[in-house]
């Protein structure tokens, strides 16, 4: 079920409705893993199935690891979640790389649908839904607990709905313990996260909807053949994408966490006005921020981190992002996306050891923060066409176009782009900001302001929806 969609919003009333009926933390407990295995099964019943497994299989091996963290138990649940997203999201990539190396008729994908069809009657291996952020989360459980940096001893049902919760099974922000099992000890209806959660549930609508599909609808045949169109069609279908994708991802982000304010969970922040930054590592602290913190405790640092010679921090690095790349997608075109963003924080760390006077004013002039600024847009703007673009070809076409400033046709809409762009600014300066309505708002006042920023945001959902796209973070 898509969050935008009619369907949805009839699941979540009933499931809102319900939930605060019900007496008792348990009962409530398991009326939300109910209501979030539903949510999963209306994709797929199989894959929930599985996907249940997967769970109480990762639950099973924990409670061994958490009364002894130096149990082999460990091991079996790291390989059960790596080897279950290798399989669905990074077979494919493997076998093309065989038949690439080997150019043997063995590896072709033909070989595969025969042997699939042949055994379970199905043509390919299909993704499934939320598949990278269910195994992170459970993978970071399971190492915490190793680390003995997790406590806790969930039971079955509070270990299944920290990794089901639907609001955020989809597409993050990837929760950890410490943010979660908490909540289930106190867990009540608090005014501000009725207020609060209302709130960010239509500036996520406001955001995805209204700026993110609109966007999507301009640019997207850019990226499709880059080099049809013309240099500046190829820029300003950047520029967009660089609008869509915040629009598009921080919508999400705010609709899960007003849903489940709404329920009564607080999830994290995800983004912090990562567009407002003045280079790319400060980008990656504001940027996808529970990603970021995730790679940076699980991947990084026990490779090292910062603590090691130069080269080998900026080979940690390297390796750091370039499999946060490949996270994002079983291409060379994500592998490349994450190598160049690692090669320009290597860029900025030389900088900084070689001039240290550049970085070190408590409050830089506004020269600095503007050129700052600007670097980082462009950076993160060019590197867009890898993200976005189809393959590596396509992505070095579109450059290639905007660089030359070559011909071709001109792109629709371009002053909806520019303003599009603007918004997405402002969106991000909001995020300095605390959530509103603020927790020391009258009652009234805050009622007030819900009243008439969700008409406006009603009002242009029923003027400017284009239709029903899927968030970009899905296909991840």
């Amino acid at each position: 079920m898509k969050f935008t969609s009619l369907g949805f919003l009839i699941f979540f009333l009933v499931v809102y409705t319900l939930h605060w009926s019900i007496r008792g933390k348990t009962a409530r407990l398991i009326f939300l893993f109910l209501a979030s295995v539903g949510f999963y099964a209306a994709w797929s019943i199989p894959f929930a199935i599985h996907f249940l497994v997967v769970v109480a299989v990762s639950h099973f091996l924990n409670r061994i690891v958490l009364k002894n963290p130096d149990s082999k138990a460990f091991y079996a649940v790291l390989f059960l979640n790596l080897s279950n997203l290798f399989f669905f999201k990074y077979f494919y990539f493997l076998w093309d790389l065989l038949l690439t190396l080997s150019g043997s008729a063995f590896f072709e994908r033909e070989t595969i649908r025969n042997v699939l069809d042949s055994s379970f009657g199905v043509d390919s291996i299909t993704l499934p839904l939320a598949i990278s952020f269910y195994s992170f989360q459970m993978i970071a459980y399971s190492i915490d607990i190793k680390r003995r940096t997790a406590t806790e001893d969930p039971n079955f049902l509070q270990f299944a709905l920290f990794i089901f919760f639907f609001p955020q099974l989809v597409a993050g922000p990837i929760v950890r313990h410490s943010e979660f099992f908490f909540q289930l000890e106190t867990w009540s209806a608090k005014r501000e996260q009725l207020f609060e959660g209302f709130y960010l549930v239509f500036l996520g609508l406001l955001k995805k909807v209204v700026i993110a599909d609109n966007l999507g609808a301009i640019i997207d045949p850019v990226f499709h053949s880059p080099s049809s169109y013309d240099g500046v069609s190829n820029i300003f279908a950047m520029f967009g994408y660089m609008g869509r994708v915040f629009c598009d991802f921080s919508g999400y982000t705010d609709i899960a966490r007003g849903l489940g304010k709404l329920l009564g969970i607080d999830l994290p922040e995800n983004f912090k006005a990562p567009y407002l930054s003045r280079s790319i590592g400060e980008l990656w602290t504001r940027w996808h921020i529970t990603l970021g913190a995730w790679i940076k405790d699980y991947i990084y640092i026990p490779l090292g981190g910062s603590k090691v010679s130069e080269f080998r921090g900026n080979l940690n690095l390297l390796i750091t992002f370039t499999l946060a790349g490949f996270w994002h997608g079983a291409s060379f075109a994500f592998i490349l996306w994450g190598f160049g963003q690692a090669m320009f924080l290597c860029i900025e760390r030389k900088v900084l050891l070689s001039f240290p006077a550049l970085f070190t004013k408590e409050n830089p002039s506004y020269l600095k923060k503007f050129l700052g600024f600007v670097y980082m847009f462009i950076v993160f703007t060019l590197f867009t066409s890898l993200f976005n673009g189809k393959d590596v070809p396509s992505a070095f076409a579109m450059l290639g176009q905007s660089f030359s400033l070559g011909d071709g046709l001109r792109m629709g809409k371009l002053e909806s782009v520019v303003y599009a762009v603007i918004l997405t600014f402002l969106l991000n300066y909001l995020q300095l900001f605390e959530n509103f309505p603020r927790k020391h708002w009258s009652l009234l006042k805050s009622v007030s302001f819900l009243i008439g920023f969700s008409f406006l945001v009603l009002v242009l959902l029923g003027y400017l929806a284009p239709g029903g796209a899927e968030f970009i973070y899905f296909q991840f």
